[in-house]
């Protein structure tokens, strides 16, 4: 059986219809154009770079994620108003 080598992650981020992100190996800026609306929705993504045709698992962030709350309470001090 072949060993399958894992794909670094690159950060993306959506612009139009399109999900841009950068290749760490040569700077190249890429562009993944989205063909339905399904596909500008997912979180994660293979791509490869134009110039070094290195593979990357592109990663954007979620639109519709509650952001998350810390666990440990912060306290609050109000104003004295003498």
């Amino acid at each position: 059986m072949r060993n399958h080598s894992v794909k670094p992650d690159v950060a993306g981020t959506r612009s139009g219809c399109a999900i841009r992100f950068t290749c760490p190996l040569c700077s190249l800026e890429n562009s993944i154009i989205n063909k339905t609306p399904r596909d500008h929705y997912k979180e994660t993504r293979d791509a490869s770079c134009l110039h070094c045709r290195k593979h990357f698992t592109v990663v954007t962030p979620g639109m519709h994620q509650k952001p998350e709350r810390s666990p440990v309470p912060v306290p609050v001090k109000f104003p004295v108003i003498k």
